[in-house]
């Protein structure tokens, strides 16, 4: 066994978990049950969530990002752009790839900046249904990425 290559797959999925399952959690489990409470209330939850992502998701999302990479090239089975054009496994990989810097992208030009926004938008209810929207953009580009896991996960 390549216990580099398990490590570095270990934490990759790990840290995907963590990114994944909270933006899950955020939009199915936690913000349902903060639309019930007083606008003041969600303003404060909202720039709590909003420090808390800002600290954590960068840097998971750049390790994710990195791994993923160094799990499919140095560690995988791509060694060379041929590969990656002309086999159904680096298609994949390269597919995965671009979600991954989609996601990263969305979560700095509009999710960070829509959890602040939300905090102290005069319009509150504007501020928390752009925030939906963008939201929905990450969860699709998750669902993407989980799927393109799977299928490398199968030689595809």
């Amino acid at each position: 066994m390549n216990w580099l290559q398990f490590a570095v797959q270990w934490v990759h999925v790990l840290l995907g978990i963590l990114w994944f399952g909270y933006a899950l959690s955020a939009y199915f489990l936690i913000a349902p049950p903060l639309r019930t409470m007083p606008e003041g209330t969600l303003r404060e939850m909202y720039g709590r969530l909003s420090a808390t992502g800002q600290r954590v998701f960068p840097v998971v999302g750049i390790l994710v990002l990195l791994l993923g990479i160094v799990r499919g090239t140095l560690l995988g089975p791509i060694n060379s752009f041929e590969y990656v054009f002309t086999t159904a496994y680096g298609l994949t990989w390269l597919l995965a790839l671009v979600a991954t810097i989609g996601l990263f992208v969305n979560g700095a030009i509009n999710i960070g900046p829509a959890y602040t926004a939300v905090k102290d938008a005069p319009d509150f209810g504007a501020a928390v249904a752009r925030l939906n929207v963008v939201t929905r953009i990450d969860l699709a580009l998750f669902f993407v990425i989980f799927t393109c896991m799977i299928l490398m996960r199968f030689g595809y």
